[in-house]
């Protein structure tokens, strides 16, 4: 049964990035001819949002030997109003990446995670921290403390994010809803621009951010999380679905 699991995870996670990798039309093409001085700065912000976003999906660290491998995305359905960098369309921005997590000794999980959509390849991991030890007990609290460093590049533009988050949930028969909050760093350098002048300028930006959603209880080793978040372009979205040992 577990070999039949991983196989049809792994058919739909790389099933769904295959289609998508063909997908027509790449607004991060839209970059060059765009940015100015004017929109930099928001463009930074609403992409360390996008793609800090889905770092965690509950409070409990997997404990020593654990592991989780899941298919990842977010949605920003909304830019922020000063981000007209990729042009003035409003359409839901998505991200999808793959997770692969591994329960270490001290309370401690290290996580990568890896992802190559419209022109644009991230890539990074990170740390999470059980404040607290992990258990099943029902209605018991579980905490944890997640870091993440990454980096972003397409042809026009590259990026190095950072961001730590404090996650707090409550175990339940069916769901466990979570609730966490944090900071994005980010630095944005300009690698290609119609404004020449732009190029090799490097915008840094601090923002907070938080997210609350619920992780659901699934047989067979399965791991499924629904969670809206806010972040510099308002509220998005989240969604995990995974294998977990």
């Amino acid at each position: 049964m577990k070999k039949l699991v991983l196989f049809l995870f792994y058919t739909i996670v790389f099933g769904v990035l295959s289609v998508q990798a063909f997908a027509s039309g790449s607004r991060f093409d839209n970059f060059a001819a765009n940015v100015s001085e004017e929109n930099l700065e928001a463009f930074t912000k609403d992409m360390a949002g996008l793609i800090g976003s889905g770092t965690y999906s509950t409070g409990r660290i997997l404990g020593w030997g654990g592991f989780l491998l899941s298919g990842r995305g977010a949605a920003m359905p909304k830019t922020n109003k000063k981000n007209t960098a990729l042009g003035t369309d409003d359409e839901v921005m998505y991200m999808p990446w793959i997770q692969g997590e591994i329960g270490l000794p001290f309370r401690l999980d290290g996580y990568i995670r890896a992802s190559s959509w419209n022109g644009l390849t991230v890539a990074g991991g990170g740390l999470k921290w059980g404040v607290t030890r992990p258990v099943d007990t029902l209605y018991s609290f579980q905490t944890m403390i997640t870091v993440l460093a990454q980096s972003a590049v397409h042809k026009d533009f590259t990026m190095t994010h950072y961001n730590a988050n404090l996650v707090v949930s409550f175990k339940m028969p069916v769901v466990t809803p979570y609730i966490g909050g944090g900071v994005d760093y980010a630095r944005l350098t300009v690698e290609g621009a119609a404004d020449t002048s732009l190029i090799n300028k490097t915008e840094y930006t601090t923002t907070p951010r938080a997210s609350a959603g619920l992780n659901f209880k699934l047989p067979e080793y399965m791991d499924l999380s629904l969670a809206a978040n806010y972040a510099s372009y308002g509220f998005g979205g989240e969604a995990s679905f995974g294998v977990r040992f």
